[in-house]
């Protein structure tokens, strides 16, 4: 089937359908991701795009949206942005799929108003509704409206773009943002070292004992007499 344009299916009207368990053949999700780039970092300025009309946006125009959203950040701040989709498309679109053929000259209108087969997702937006919401650092905010330019430009129905400043924040340096946590590694042992045996003392064998050590409950024997000792009693003699 060719795909219909997005004017089709762009006003909302008619009952809502999202029971998904009393449909069948239903085509996948197209947003592959709600949640991309760094999630673990807090970030001082939010970029949200509301609605100004109310419509419905089809799940395509959403992963659109995200996608050149991601790659102009990607180039822009590497793993220091967030892409949040803040609306999920629970609306099941319906269609009448006319059938076309070859053998004939025409193409047939078949039932009016027919209720039709599920052929994608939808999300209906009301005015004011957040669809996407970008996340970056001061140092990113030129980039990240560009990026806001050309996402909205995806979208079936006109934004509005709420910028939040976090107050009192402060921000961490851009090293340290980007830099991720290094465990310490020890050394590499060298070819000779690796092939050696171990030592008893790497090995964690004791120590085999001295004669001199003194066995329990034996007394300590006096310290042997110099030489010079020996002399001198032999001179007094």
């Amino acid at each position: 089937m060719v795909r219909k344009p997005n004017r089709m299916y762009r006003r909302i009207e008619g009952q809502i359908y999202t029971r998904k368990e009393y449909m069948g053949g239903i085509p996948h999700c197209r947003i592959t991701q709600f949640d991309t780039g760094n999630v673990h970092q807090q970030y001082k300025f939010h970029f949200s795009m509301l609605a100004e009309e109310a419509a419905q946006v089809q799940d395509k125009a959403l992963e659109a949206a995200r996608i050149s959203i991601v790659r102009v950040m990607d180039r822009a701040a590497s793993n220091n942005f967030h892409v949040k989709v803040r609306k999920y498309p629970h609306q099941i679109l319906r269609e009448h799929k006319m059938a076309t053929g070859a053998g004939a000259d025409r193409i047939s209108d078949g039932m009016r108003l027919a209720f039709g087969k599920p052929v994608g997702h939808a999300v209906r937006a009301n005015i004011g509704d957040t669809l996407i919401t970008l996340a970056c650092r001061s140092e990113n905010v030129p980039d990240a409206k560009e990026a806001i330019r050309k996402a909205s430009s995806k979208l079936p129905t006109p934004v509005r773009v709420l910028v939040e400043e976090r107050a009192g924040f402060v921000e961490e340096a851009r090293a340290a943002a980007i830099a991720p946590v290094l465990e310490e590694k020890p050394a590499a042992l060298t070819t000779e070292e690796a092939a050696a045996p171990p030592t008893e003392e790497a090995a964690g064998k004791p120590e085999a004992p001295s004669k001199d050590a003194k066995k329990p409950g034996e007394k300590a024997s006096p310290p042997a007499a110099s030489a010079k000792d020996e002399k001198a009693a032999k001179k007094g003699k």
